[in-house]
């Protein structure tokens, strides 16, 4: 099944911070994480279903699924999302080292 992959404003906004902190490190290595993430986002865009229920899924309205990807030097990094009919819709992208994400902001799908 094919689907149309949606990035929520957190989503972009935990991307956009990402890619700061990276780039302020190593241009190449932003650049490199930025190759991953759109290959991370067409794997939801083929097969959002075939990913298993996040950590914070519990007790939540919404089913909260994650995909994980890691970088070529072996950082993981995971997104989480939720499916609505064909749409799927990224909520947050979470870096290493990083908590959970509080359940008072995974239950809307505010774009």
């Amino acid at each position: 099944m094919k689907f149309t992959a949606h990035l929520l404003w957190r989503a972009e906004r935990d991307i956009d911070r990402i890619v700061t902190w990276l780039n302020e490190r190593s241009p190449a290595g932003a650049a490199s994480w930025l190759r991953k993430w759109d290959q991370t986002f067409a794997l939801l865009e083929a097969s959002a279903n075939a990913y298993g229920l996040a950590p914070e899924n519990e007790g939540q309205e919404l089913e909260i699924r994650q995909i994980m990807f890691h970088t070529r030097r072996g950082r993981d990094y995971r997104a989480l999302y939720t499916i609505g009919g064909r749409d799927v819709y990224v909520m947050h992208v979470r870096g290493p080292g990083q908590d959970l994400v509080p359940p008072d902001e995974m239950g809307a799908i505010d774009s």
